[in-house]
């Protein structure tokens, strides 16, 4: 069985949204979420451990990339 690829990426990071592909980052379709913070901490000039807090949902239709957040 195949499953698709994901290709959407939607970031919040430092109070603006931004929707990128994965090609825009040049990573392989099975890549990790290291790699994920490495090309997102390239694009927006910070260090990769200003994401590390970071949450990576992997969603069917996008990966979502957000700061850790306590909702209730």
């Amino acid at each position: 069985m195949q499953t698709a690829t994901v290709d959407q990426i939607h970031v919040r990071y430092s109070g603006q949204s931004d929707n990128f592909s994965r090609q825009q980052f040049n990573l392989r379709p099975d890549f990790t979420d290291d790699e994920l913070r490495e090309a997102l901490a390239k694009r927006y000039d910070c260090g990769v451990a200003n994401l590390s807090d970071y949450v990576i949902v992997r969603e069917p239709s996008a990966i979502i990339i957000r700061p850790f957040a306590i909702y209730g």
